[in-house]
């Protein structure tokens, strides 16, 4: 669980991982400073902010560990930022409070498309390295 992978299918899948993961911090760090900077609202401003650097803490943690234990954490922050965005969306009270308002913006478009993408290739991560650790 802990050791790092070396096989090419996985490192690939890391590498394209990480960069799925910075991709959704840059967007986020986009949003808070154009957007959410000042919106204090169940600390809105903060928790973009949070993201963006979990993003690259957690893109650097997987291309250097490459193990299941930073698969996962990085497909639980990516799955947790897409369900956070459906809450606000379309939540009635939104998330701690805060409602995204109906329309649908290049931001939340490209940044959907980069989370799902992203778990999706880190479940599939998260498999190989299930399989090459049972062989």
């Amino acid at each position: 669980m802990f050791a790092a992978h070396r096989s090419t299918p996985v490192l690939a899948l890391c590498a394209l991982a990480a960069g799925l993961t910075v991709a959704s911090g840059a967007i986020h760090l986009y949003l808070w400073d154009h957007f959410y900077r000042h919106i204090t609202t169940g600390h809105m401003n903060a928790l973009f902010l949070v993201q963006w650097i979990l993003c690259f803490v957690g893109a650097v943690a997987l291309l250097v560990m490459r193990n299941l234990l930073a698969v996962l954490a990085n497909a639980a922050l990516l799955a947790g930022t897409f369900i956070g965005f459906l809450i606000a969306k379309y939540h009635h009270g939104g998330l701690f409070g805060f409602a995204i308002p109906g329309f649908s913006s290049w931001e939340t478009q490209w940044t959907t498309v980069v989370e799902i993408a992203g778990t999706v290739v880190l479940v599939g991560a998260a498999a190989a390295m299930a399989r090459r650790s049972e062989a």
